[in-house]
């Protein structure tokens, strides 16, 4: 049965008309619009396919007319995402989950892989990253600069490498796709719930072809602010095998202590520019030059004002545990810090590339493409950690059920400034840099028929260069209030209320004081400070002031740990395409090979540790020195690695809307950039736990072996039914491994042998971290998908459409809960569902989208523990457009993200290990966007 007798009419625009005419009218997607002749000769009108419907068949016919599996986003119409950045669209495709910052879509994991396993490309090319690693942070690209995504989940030979999860192209308009004069304009005020103000928003571009189509040009510029409040609990981690109480009468012993809690919130401001430039240009008929620029500015301003709570375990009065022998309540003696802090984003990214393809005969093509791509976080030294301190004691203890952290019986006023005390000032933060230029040269070849289609053949070089360099308060100086060992001024601090937080969930202290960071340094600074430090420790006179002159007070300059990682990358690859019948249906093949050569020079720079003294009035830390006043250890070395990767795709043509689909391949992905490194961190310098982390130059790729199976059914232009199983065999597992390492120390303090990590006289242990290639892993899961738009109904119900799709994976790559050494689990495995339903008939068009994703394990190491597993509860999203056509050319639009106000809450290795509670809120937009 035809596809024009499987429905009865198709809603486009604003009329609609019958399916019959759609597949007359549309020979190519996305068209726009076209025109066709009617059967008898009589003349259609044009016809104009708009909104969400010309984002389902521009997606489908990618799908379908592909030689691989892969899915794809299209925008409904250029710069008209309805999302705010590319991650929280590209959540939508089955097997994509996405993590948030701030609200927003940032990492992308596909098939239960998180960011670093996919390789994301832009218009074919590499991309720089901001970060340490490899993933992509997706929050850099406002999801109006993007015309679509295509998300490849088996593998070509003329893919880009990288990929065990997926190949993820993302696309920018160019102006031969438009041709002609385009123009469109959006402005839209976000309002956030949370702290209920407006920002504004802004999208223009502008498009044209020239010289009779011969030249084309494309700017498009995004601006994008926000203004974010948002509420926090965090708990630094569970520490295993603790022991809690005092030495001589332990409480309890080998149990999982709650390190602290803080309670607080986040203020941000964001402000995101992005502008893409393409022109184009048609030398001749057989030859074509594009060139891309591309530039983008994402500055995150943040501050962080919270109350924290610490639990050092050999200073708790009572507890009491649950039976995984974890700590559910506990008094302790201490003091409650008022803290203010920052985690700024200064990012800038910039991108060029030149492509040129030449048509050297009906049977040849040959394309050149040379780019280079720069990001960089200039966060170093921006940000701050300080404390003020109020003595006291005070209370722990998880509500009822699910394990909420409630902090209870402070017994000294939180607002009374007369109490506050000395204790750590830092400036710190990071500057990342990379760098990426590629240059790469592939060839196709087509038959004139036969069973031999096409051939490729294609050769890749990839320079990239990873710069990593803390910028920080000099380390002998950054502790030298600890222990809250001085007044400080009353004037500096002023009240602060948090207001209604947690509801029933818990109980903490709303109501305590905060102060201004700058004025808190220049306070430590300050000749009165240095003199009241000296005579509390009993030093000479002077010495604290000298200490200060030394290092220009807690000014932040470049510190002894950083890396810098080059990596060289050369592909070549040969793949050829066949086609045939068998009977009535069609088939097609692709098989080819891929070879990577890969070559890694790594060098780092470290602190040597010589000693560890205690902290005079608190025996929750101690003081790091470091030789030579901080002079660094260097460490180079090189490692070089050679993969063949071989590729199978098969596709049958089951019947003219049913196509079965195979692949086989090989891939692999690259360490993480910064495992690479041949440093060792001090993490954690406390009596609780000494932490270190170290990188390993030696490490090799991860590689997986990968079957893929799909079916798909279109049994119209706008429906899709899609089946797809997947399977892959990953070797090299990176593992995160802990073992002990000794640490040679003065112990000038005398710090007693057999506690607090200290196990000799002259000697401290630190747990120490380390990736090695040492495990495998099998992945399995299957994917549900459809796509319907109910075009067939009477009247205005014809106008009703969904999306839908399951994502279910699993693996024997799971966390094991007895282990405290040894990390070995697959991070981001998790289940997803998405549903859509959406309306459009007659200039209005409402959206509502629902997003889950089931829990999962987030990362095997704590960030701010450095030890245990971290693992992201079950979470929701809700979020609604509504846009109504109030002029052919001029649309006003309504949206809502999170309009339930979900919060994300992250545990530890128990599920009532309760580590942080985000509140992001909701947040609403109103605006108006025209086209002409």
């Amino acid at each position: 049965m035809s596809q024009d007798n499987k429905a009865r009419r198709l809603f486009a625009g604003k009329t609609g008309v019958s399916l019959a005419v759609l597949c007359a009218a549309l020979s190519a997607l996305p068209a726009g619009a076209q025109q066709a002749p009617a059967a008898g000769g009589d003349t259609l009108e044009e016809i104009v396919v708009t909104g969400i419907r010309r984002s389902l068949l521009a997606s489908a016919e990618i799908k379908r007319t592909s030689g691989v599996i892969l899915d794809s986003i299209a925008s409904e119409d250029l710069g008209k995402f309805p999302d705010s950045n590319v991650a929280e669209s590209l959540q939508r495709i089955p097997g994509v989950s996405i993590d948030r910052n701030g609200g927003e879509g940032q990492f992308v994991t596909v098939r239960g892989f998180g960011p670093e396993f996919n390789t994301v490309l832009v218009n074919g090319r590499s991309f720089a990253s901001d970060n340490q690693g490899r993933e992509f942070s997706f929050d850099l690209l406002a999801a109006e600069l993007i015309n679509g995504a295509d998300i490849y989940k088996s593998s070509q030979a003329k893919v880009q490498d990288g990929g065990i999860g997926a190949t993820i192209n993302v696309k920018t308009a160019r102006p031969f796709d438009i041709k002609g004069f385009k123009a469109i304009a959006s402005v839209k005020g976000m309002y956030e719930d949370n702290n209920e103000k407006v920002s504004p928003q802004g999208f223009a571009l502008l498009s044209g072809t020239f010289n009779e189509d011969k030249i084309g040009a494309l700017l498009a510029v995004s601006y994008q602010k926000r203004d974010t409040l948002t509420p926090f609990t965090a708990n630094r981690g569970y520490i295993p095998g603790s022991t809690v109480g005092p030495a001589n009468r332990p409480i309890f012993t080998n149990v999982y202590a709650p390190r602290n809690q803080d309670v607080g919130q986040e203020a941000q401001d964001r402000e995101r520019i992005g502008v893409n430039l393409t022109t184009q240009l048609q030398a001749n008929d057989d030859l074509l030059f594009t060139f891309d620029g591309l530039y983008n500015k994402f500055d995150v301003n943040s501050h962080t004002t919270s109350l924290g709570s610490w639990f050092e375990p050999s200073s708790y009065t009572a507890a009491q545990i649950d039976a995984n022998r974890t700590v559910t309540s506990l008094t302790t003696n201490g003091n409650g810090d008022l803290i203010v802090s920052s985690t700024n984003r200064f990012v800038t990214t910039k991108a060029a590339g030149l492509n040129a393809e030449w048509n050297a005969n009906d049977a040849l093509t040959i394309k050149a493409d040379a780019s280079w791509s720069n990001a960089k976080n200039d966060a170093g030294g921006k940000n701050v950690f300080t404390v003020i301190g109020i003595p006291s004691s005070y209370g722990f203890r998880q509500a009822e059920g699910g394990g909420f952290p409630s902090i209870v019986n402070y017994t000294s006023s939180l607002v009374n400034p007369a109490l506050g005390r000395t204790h750590i000032a830092i400036r710190e933060g990071n500057d990342e840099e990379e760098e990426v230029f590629e240059y790469k040269l592939d060839t196709e070849w087509k038959s004139d028929g036969g069973a031999l289609d096409a051939v490729r053949f294609g050769l890749v070089n990839t320079n990239r260069q990873k710069d990593s360099t803390q910028v920080r308060t000099d380390p002998n100086t950054l502790c030298l209030y600890c222990g809250y060992p001085t007044s400080v001024d009353p004037s500096l601090l002023k009240p602060f209320s948090l207001g209604s937080f947690l509801g029933s969930k818990g109980t903490v202290p709303v109501n305590f004081m905060t102060y201004d960071a700058e004025a808190y340094f220049r306070f430590l600074e300050s000749a009165n400070s240095a003199s009241a430090l000296d005579r509390a420790q009993n030093l000479p006179a002077g010495t604290t002031a000298a200490r200060l002159r030394a290092t220009n007070g807690f000014a932040a300059t470049e510190q002894p740990n950083s890396f810098s990682i080059e990596e060289s990358v050369y592909a070549g690859y040969v793949d050829a395409d066949f086609k045939g019948d068998l009977g009535n249906m069609p088939w097609f093949v692709n098989v080819g090979v891929r070879y990577v050569h890969t070559e890694v020079k790594a060098a780092g720079r470290q602190l040597a540790l010589t000693d560890l003294l205690p902290v005079a009035g608190d025996p929750t830390i101690y003081t790091a020195v470091f030789a030579n006043n901080g002079v660094p250890v260097e460490t180079k070395q090189d490692a070089s690695y050679d993969y063949l990767l071989p590729s199978l795709n098969v596709r049958v043509d089951v019947s003219d809307d049913v196509i079965a689909r195979f692949g086989a391949s090989r891939t692999l992905t690259r360490p993480q950039i910064s495992d690479l490194a041949p440093r060792t961190n001090f993490d954690t310098i406390r009596p609780a736990g000494l932490d270190a982390s170290g990188g390993n130059p030696a490490l090799k790729p991860y590689t997986s072996d990968n079957f893929d199976l799909s079916f798909e059914w279109y049994p119209t232009s706008t429906t899709t039914l899609s089946a797809a199983a997947f399977y892959k065999r990953v070797n090299n597992f990176v593992v995160q491994t802990r073992s002990a390492e000794a640490f040679r120390i003065a112990n000038a303090g005398g710090l007693r042998a057999g506690s607090g990590g200290i196990t000799g006289p002259n000697e401290a242990t630190f747990n120490v971290r380390r990736p090695r290639n040492a495990e495998s892993a099998n992945v399995h899961g299957f994917e549900l998908n459809v796509n319907h738009t109910m075009d067939y109904l009477p009247g205005l119900l014809a106008g009703f459409g969904f999306q839908a799709n399951a994502t279910f994976v699993d693996s024997n790559a799971t966390f094991d809960l007895a282990s405290t050494n040894t990390s070995f689990a697959l991070e981001g495995l998790g289940d997803s569902q998405n549903l859509t339903v959406f309306y459009e008939m007659d200039g209005l068009s409402v959206r509502v989208a629902y997003n889950r994703r089931e829990k999962f394990l987030e990362s095997l190491v704590n960030p701010d523990a450095g030890s245990d597993p971290v693992y992201r509860r079950t979470f929701d999203q809700v979020d609604a457009r509504v846009s109504y056509d109030v002029l052919e050319n001029v649309q006003v639009f309504a949206e809502g993200t999170n309009i339930l106000g979900n919060e994300n809450v992250t545990t530890g290795r128990f599920d009532n290990q309760v580590l942080r509670y985000i509140d992001t809120g909701a947040r609403y937009a109103i605006g108006v966007r025209s086209e002409f």
